[in-house]
């Protein structure tokens, strides 16, 4: 089993760039202080990058499926697969759920509370995925579903390899890490992100 975690930096800070952007269109930073940023104006803009992806799990995993049972059975009627399969899983937060009551403005401190952190992405790569090796049974006719359900539980198997992995935890720190210098770059000095614990389930 191979597993990454890694930070989605270049196409996050091209998100934050823009948020920044429009928030610099409508006169919000710039000249202007802290003080003059509106909630709303922060939640309209926040809203905008949608689903944030702060964290990312790559898997291969080799899943056995198929039909089990004593060496005639299985010799005769046996249908076994080998799946080879290679997966992404990718965490974040959806920010389109925030609410004006999510942020709390005194001069220069805000506080922001996110939605917890979820799984936004799980997909195999079906390019990379392949049957390593399948066994028929003498008298097997071959179940044709059988490729379709290993990959459907490939896919299980990595997402909750992911949560095992930590996936979840570091989505929160990298949402931290990415909100906390957006908002710092907008002249606030005192900035609290809170987090609810994410769950996979």
């Amino acid at each position: 089993m191979k597993l990454r975690i890694y930070f989605r930096l270049g196409f996050t800070l091209v998100l934050l760039a823009l948020v920044l952007w429009g928030l610099y269109a409508v006169g919000l930073i710039g000249n202007q202080s802290p003080a003059g940023i509106s909630t709303t104006a922060v939640i309209r803009e926040l809203r905008e990058l949608d689903r944030l992806e702060t964290a990312s799990f790559t898997i291969e995993k080799i899943i056995d499926a198929g039909t089990a049972g004593n060496g005639i059975k299985e010799m005769l009627f046996g249908d076994r697969i080998l799946l080879v399969a290679h997966g992404e899983v990718v965490a974040g937060f959806d920010l389109s759920e925030l609410k004006d009551k999510d942020i709390k403005i005194e001069g220069k401190m805000i506080t922001l509370a996110l939605p917890p952190p979820a799984i936004l992405i799980s997909r195999l790569d079906n390019e990379a995925t392949r049957v390593y090796d399948r066994k028929l049974g003498l008298l097997a006719t071959g179940d044709k579903n059988l490729e379709s359900e290993a990959r459907l539980t490939a896919e299980k198997s990595i997402i909750s390899a992911a949560c095992k992995g930590g996936i979840l935890n570091e989505a929160s720190q990298n949402g931290r890490n990415q909100l906390s210098a957006l908002l710092g770059s907008l002249g606030f000095t005192t900035i609290i992100v809170n987090i609810p614990d994410g769950s996979c389930s």
